[in-house]
C-alpha cells in the first residue's frame, strides 16, 4: 500500500485532468463512474480500505461495457469510444501493482487527450491539452523515478515537451493536411447545430435559444450596414404544403451574377456536419476548388463540414441574380388540396394588383394591416399551416412568415422560394468582425422578377421591423427575451464578463487564422516554394536532402543534450583554483588522498613542507570560506587566484 502512494495520486490526477474536458459531453453515469472509482481508490490509500479483487474488477469491466452498449444503442461511434476509454480509465488504476500496468494507465491518459484534440481544436482546448500532456508526462516520469520530488518530475516533463516542440512544429508544417477530422465520421440528415435540409414551422425558432457561434466574418473594408447582413446558406424550393425541402440536385453555376459593390469576407465556420456553407448575400464564386457555387447561389463543400473551415469569399451587395432562369418553374409548384384559403387570397392579389412588384407589395400590406405578431412561442399549426398562420393564429417566427408568404406568392402566380441562413451578427469591439450565432438564424423569401432576377423579400419585417437594424433581441417586447434579475441588477458584471469573453474570442480567432488557414493548398504551395514538388524530378531529391539534413540536425541536437556537461557539474572558479593548488603540491610529492578534507590535507601538506606552512594555511582558509561558508565575492576570488599563482613549493617534501 505504501508503494502505491508513489504512483496512484499522480496517475489518478493525470487521468482526471485528461477526462475533465469530456465531462459535459459524456453521459452523467460515466462521469459519476469515474469520480466514484477514483475517489474510492484515493480513499483506500488514506484509510486502508480493501481494493477490489480480480473477479470484482472483471465484473465491473463487464458492467461498464454493457452500460456503454446500452447508452449508445450498440452504435460504436466516436462518442462511444471516448465513453469506453473513460470507463476503462476509471478501473485501470486499481491494477497498478506492476510497472507495465502503471505505464498502460499513463498511455490511456494520452489516448484521452488525443481524442479531445481530434474532437475540438480551439485555442482554449489546445492550451488545456498541453497542460494535460505536461501532467501526464510528469506522472510517467514519476513512474520511472518514484523517489524523486514531484516538482522535479514536472520540471523534467517540461524539458521533454520543450525538446519535442521543434519536432511538433515540423510535423505540423510537413505532415499531410486532413480534409476532415479523424473521428468526425457521422453525417446525418440533420445538423448537430444549425440548419437541416428541410424547413417547417418551428424548426428555426428552436435555434433562437441557442447562443452557440455559427461562424465569424471578417471584412477587408468597413462592415456592411445591418440591412445587408443577410447570410445565405440553403435554398428551399420543394414544398408539400407543410414542409419545405432543398432540391436533391442543383447544377453548378456557370456564370456569376451581375452585381455591384463587391465585399470581400473571410468566414470562420464552425462544424455542422453538412455540406452547405454560408456567405453574405449574394456570393460571386466558390472560394476554391474544394467548394462549388450552385445555380441557386448557395455555396457547398464537397465534403461534410466536420471541423472548422476558414475560407475567403466575395459577395455582391447589389446584384441581379438570373442564373439563366433556372429554378423558376419549380418555384411555382403548389401541391393540390392544401392551404385553400391561401390559394384564394393569392388569386385575389393577382387579380387586383398589376405586375410582380404590386403583388409583392399587396402581400406585405396584408401582413402589416392584420396585426401579425413576431414570437418565439407560436401556436402549433396543423395540416394547412399557411392557412392557419395567415387567417387564424397570425403569430409566428421567421419561418412562419417566410413559408406562408412564399406559398401566397406561388398562389398569386409569382415564382417564390425560401432561403435559410442568418441575419445580422454581433460586432466584436476588439477586432471589428461579426460573430453570427445560432440565435441569429433567419428565413426569408426570394421571388422571381423578369427584369431583376431573384429578388430578396423579408416578410418578417412587416411584423418586426426592428429585427433588421437591432437584431433578434430588439424584435421582442422589452428589447430582450429574458433578462430578469441578471439583466436588471447584474448588468455591470455581465458587461465586464462579456468584454473578457469578446477579448478572448478575438485572440482565439487569430489562433484559428494561423492554425486552420494552413490548409492542404497552403501546404502544397509552401512545399513547392522550398522545392518539394513531386511532379518534378527535383522534388524527391530535395525531399531526400531535407530528410538527411533534418536527421543530422536531430542527431546533433540529441548528442548536445545527451553528452553536454550539466551546469551543476561545471567547475566553479573557486574549485578550479583549489585543484591547481593541489596539483602544485602533488608535483612536490604531497598528494591528496580521496578521503582527505581541505583542513586535514592542509595539516598533512604543512607537515611535509614546513617552509610553506603559512601559505598553505592561508590558501586553505580562503578556499574553505569561499567554498563552504558561501562568502563569495569577486575580490576574495581574485585574492585566491593570486595566492595560488604565486605559490611555488620547492624541494622535496619530508616523508
Amino acid at each position: 500500500m505504501n508503494e502505491d502512494r508513489k504512483y496512484i495520486p499522480a496517475l489518478t490526477g493525470a487521468l482526471f485532468i485528461a477526462i475533465l474536458p469530456h465531462a459535459l459531453s459524456l453521459p452523467v453515469w460515466i462521469t459519476a463512474w469515474c469520480v466514484l472509482m477514483w475517489g474510492y481508490l484515493l480513499a483506500s490509500l488514506r484509510f486502508g480500505w480493501p481494493r477490489p479483487g480480480r473477479i470484482t474488477r472483471l465484473l465491473l469491466s463487464i458492467a461498464g461495457i454493457a452500460g456503454i452498449l446500452v447508452t449508445y444503442n450498440t452504435r460504436l461511434g466516436p462518442e462511444a469510444y471516448v465513453g469506453l476509454l473513460a470507463v476503462m480509465a476509471a478501473l485501470k488504476p486499481f491494477e497498478s501493482s506492476t510497472h507495465r500496468d502503471r505505464m498502460i494507465t499513463a498511455f490511456i491518459a494520452y489516448f484521452i487527450i488525443i481524442s479531445k484534440l481530434l474532437e475540438a481544436e480551439t485555442l482554449a482546448i489546445t492550451l488545456y491539452m498541453f497542460f494535460s500532456v505536461l501532467v501526464t508526462t510528469a506522472a510517467l516520469v514519476r513512474i520511472n523515478d518514484p523517489y524523486g520530488l514531484w516538482r522535479k518530475n514536472l520540471k523534467k516533463a517540461g524539458t521533454i515537451l520543450a525538446q519535442a516542440a521543434p519536432v511538433m512544429l515540423l510535423m505540423f508544417v510537413l505532415f499531410p493536411r486532413l480534409e476532415t477530422s479523424l473521428i468526425g465520421m457521422r453525417n446525418t440528415g440533420e445538423a448537430s447545430t444549425g440548419f437541416s435540409d428541410r424547413l417547417s414551422p418551428g424548426s428555426i425558432s428552436k435555434l433562437a435559444e441557442n447562443n452557440e457561434i455559427a461562424f465569424r466574418a471578417e471584412f477587408e473594408g468597413p462592415l456592411p450596414p445591418p440591412n445587408q447582413r443577410y447570410w445565405r446558406g440553403i435554398v428551399f424550393t420543394d414544398f408539400d404544403g407543410k414542409t419545405w425541402r432543398r432540391l436533391k440536385t442543383t447544377p453548378e453555376l456557370e456564370k456569376p451574377a451581375y452585381g455591384q459593390k463587391p465585399v470581400n469576407c473571410t468566414i470562420s465556420l464552425e462544424p455542422h456536419r453538412n455540406k452547405w456553407l454560408f456567405a453574405l448575400d449574394l456570393p460571386v464564386k466558390a472560394p476554391s476548388s474544394r467548394y462549388r457555387l450552385d445555380r441557386d447561389f448557395t455555396v457547398r463543400s464537397k465534403r461534410p463540414v466536420t471541423r472548422k473551415r476558414r475560407y475567403e469569399i466575395t459577395s455582391y451587395t447589389q446584384y441581379k441574380a438570373f442564373a439563366g432562369g433556372w429554378g423558376v418553374e419549380k418555384a411555382l409548384r403548389l401541391p393540390e388540396n392544401t392551404n385553400p384559403r391561401t390559394r384564394d387570397l393569392g388569386k385575389k392579389l393577382a387579380q387586383e394588383a398589376e405586375g410582380t412588384g404590386k403583388i409583392i407589395e399587396a402581400g406585405l400590406d396584408y401582413l402589416k394591416d392584420n396585426d401579425f405578431a413576431y414570437t418565439m412561442e407560436p401556436p402549433l399549426l396543423g395540416k394547412n399551416p399557411a392557412d392557419e398562420f395567415l387567417f387564424e393564429s397570425r403569430r409566428g417566427f421567421c419561418e412562419h412568415f417566410a413559408s406562408a408568404f412564399a406559398c401566397l406568392m406561388r398562389a398569386a402566380g409569382v415564382p417564390a422560394r425560401v432561403v435559410g441562413g442568418y441575419l445580422g451578427g454581433e460586432i466584436n469591439p476588439f477586432a471589428e468582425y461579426l460573430i453570427i450565432r445560432q440565435s441569429d438564424a433567419h428565413a426569408w423569401v426570394e421571388v422571381w422578377d423578369q427584369e431583376k432576377g431573384w429578388v430578396r423579400v423579408d416578410p418578417t419585417l412587416a411584423a418586426a421591423p426592428d429585427r433588421l437594424e437591432q437584431g433578434i433581441e430588439a424584435a421582442f417586447p422589452g428589447g430582450n427575451r429574458g433578462g430578469g434579475f441578471a439583466g436588471r441588477y447584474l448588468e455591470p458584471f455581465t458587461s465586464f464578463a462579456g468584454s473578457i469573453k469578446m477579448g478572448w474570442d478575438a485572440v482565439s480567432l487569430r489562433w484559428e487564422e494561423f492554425f486552420y488557414a494552413y490548409s492542404r493548398e497552403h501546404q502544397k504551395a509552401l512545399l513547392k516554394k522550398i522545392g518539394l514538388y513531386w511532379k518534378s524530378w527535383k522534388g524527391p531529391l530535395a525531399a531526400l536532402g531535407l530528410g538527411l539534413g533534418l536527421a543530422t540536425a536531430i542527431i546533433i541536437l540529441y548528442g548536445f543534450f545527451q553528452f553536454r556537461i550539466p551546469a551543476s557539474e561545471k567547475k566553479d572558479p573557486v574549485k578550479k583554483q583549489y585543484e591547481k593548488f593541489c596539483k602544485k603540491l602533488e608535483s612536490s610529492g604531497v598528494a591528496r588522498r580521496p578521503n582527505m578534507g581541505p583542513k586535514e590535507f592542509s595539516e598533512y601538506a604543512a607537515a611535509r613542507l614546513p617552509s610553506k606552512r603559512e601559505q598553505i594555511a592561508a590558501i586553505t582558509d580562503i578556499y574553505i570560506r569561499l567554498r563552504y561558508r558561501d562568502e563569495k565575492n569577486p575580490g576574495t576570488v581574485r585574492q585566491l587566484r593570486t595566492m595560488v599563482r604565486n605559490f611555488k613549493p620547492s624541494g622535496a617534501a619530508r616523508t
